[in-house]
């Protein structure tokens, strides 16, 4: 064990040897395994640049910090202290390791045990995206890791949440990638790693241009460097592959027969161009697609049209971290229980099937439109859309106009949907009274602990202030 003294004076044990090496860091255990201490190894040039930056990282920048820091720690692996100076560990110890010198390092905690499986060959690994993204990694994560849709687009709202989080702060962080970001599909959790090459806006400059295949393509064609627009394309990709288990850029279209490094230079940059082009086919996919990208709803293929058609080589044009995220929660009122007890997605104008259609929906599906009555006689569409299934818990984003369900809501319960006698019922739970209309019957109240049964026509208006959240019911068949 050798000893390492941090910069704000706390001193870790930590093993002889590192468990890791990347193409700029040695990456070292403490001796309770709840840290890792990454050096810096080999020549670096830009150490008083790279010193600013971690030291703004741990503190002007960092989430952590903030009045709702904790809600924040999940969401990444921040760096939580710094090495730096020829006193912080033994010379005998740098030397052996190449580390720089003088040595200088970041502190992060080590992952945590939710984000480690054991592959089908027995094998320890993190789970980092590029084992659920559909390639060759894919054949070896066991069924019980591979999640469901409800938790990919779980999955889908956090790393958007947290990118939206960094890009709020006026930070990028330049190579998000399927090798820095880990993913629980078993629970729904995500985590972005590798954050002490964070962009800070005048101070740090990008260190890396990213990871292959989630580089922007103007930063490939020369034209620009990582930020918070190649930063969009970076998370758009990652939802792609999580969602659809496929690359958006990778199709049969040859762009180089010279080299296969120039074909995918032109394929990912100049020349990059979307495999499900709505208009342009010279890109198919290489493979039968089973689920097109317009099949995971209205919300989603929006986004993903907007940065891969409209904002592949217009980054102003991609959607940004915070639309993607109320897309995938909007999505996520669309999901529905199959008989089989897998998931899928409903809506006018969908398939009354499971994503690959080969499992039917029993109709009809009841589903809730939400209104907004603006208190002057009119009452407006939202253009949400909430599907009811048994045992569906809602919130205060489905039941208050204006709530998003981000780090500021309140999660408690305010209602529940029962089945009674082979029929749905909306049950209050909560203070606010229910004024219900339509359904073959008059105005009535539904307080606290009372229900009323779901059928088509039938309107629900949540309390009496105003304005007011209104559920039209309808059945979807």
């Amino acid at each position: 064990m050798a000893t390492v003294r941090l910069t704000d004076g706390r001193v870790l044990q930590i093993a002889d040897d590192p468990v890791g090496t990347g193409a700029e860091k040695r990456v070292f255990l403490t001796r309770d395994k709840q840290f890792a201490v990454g050096f810096y190894y080999g020549h670096l040039s830009d150490r008083r640049e790279r010193l600013d930056r971690l030291t703004r990282i741990l503190t002007t920048y960092n989430p952590t910090l903030a009045n709702n820091g904790a809600y924040w720690l999940p969401y990444f692996c921040w760096p939580v202290g710094m090495v730096d100076g020829s006193t912080a560990i033994p010379r005998e110890f740098a030397a052996r390791h190449q580390l720089v010198w003088p040595p200088l390092a970041v502190v992060t905690p080590t992952y945590r045990d939710n984000f480690y499986f054991r592959d089908r060959l027995g094998t320890r690994q993190e789970k980092e995206v590029r084992w659920f993204s559909g390639g060759k990694a894919s054949r070896l994560v066991p069924a019980e890791e591979a999640g469901s849709l409800l938790t990919k687009l779980q999955i889908g709202v956090r790393l958007s949440r947290a990118v939206r989080r960094l890009h709020m702060a006026g930070l990028a962080h330049a190579d998000l990638s399927n090798k820095n970001v880990l993913v629980d599909l078993r629970g729904g959790d995500a985590c972005i790693i590798d954050i002490d090459s964070l962009v800070v806006p005048g101070i740090a400059p990008p260190s890396v241009l990213g990871t292959p295949g989630y580089i922007a393509p103007e930063v490939l064609g020369g034209k620009g460097h990582p930020s918070i627009a190649t930063d969009k394309y970076a998370l758009a990709v990652l939802l792609y592959e999580i969602l659809l288990q496929r690359h958006p850029l990778r199709g049969k279209r040859v762009n180089s027969t010279r080299s296969a490094e120039e074909d995918e230079q032109l394929s990912m940059g100049s020349r990059a161009l979307f495999v499900e082009h709505p208009t342009d086919r010279r890109n198919p996919p290489s493979s039968v697609v089973d689920v097109p990208y317009s099949r995971l709803g209205p919300y989603i293929a929006r986004c993903f049209s907007r940065t891969f058609v409209d904002g592949l080589h217009a980054p102003d044009k991609r959607a940004d971290a915070a639309e993607w995220e109320v897309a995938l929660y909007r999505t996520m009122q669309l999901l529905y229980p199959l008989p089989s007890g897998r998931w899928t997605l409903l809506a006018p104008g969908l398939p009354m099937a499971s994503l690959k259609g080969e499992e039917r929906v029993p109709s009809p599906v009841m589903l809730a439109r939400m209104m907004r009555d603006t208190g002057s006689g009119g009452i407006v569409d939202e253009g949400d859309l909430l599907l009811l299934w048994r045992n569906l818990t809602l919130h205060d984003w489905h039941l208050r106009p204006g709530i998003a369900p981000n780090e500021r809501a309140d999660r408690t319960p305010r209602a529940y949907v029962a089945e009674q006698g082979g029929q749905l019922v909306l049950v209050n739970n909560a203070d606010t009274p229910w004024i219900v209309t339509g359904g073959g019957g008059g105005e009535r109240v539904v307080s606290r602990n009372m229900s009323v049964t779901a059928s088509p026509g039938l309107s629900v208006r949540i309390g009496e202030e105003t304005p007011a959240r209104v559920l039209a019911l309808d059945a979807m068949r």
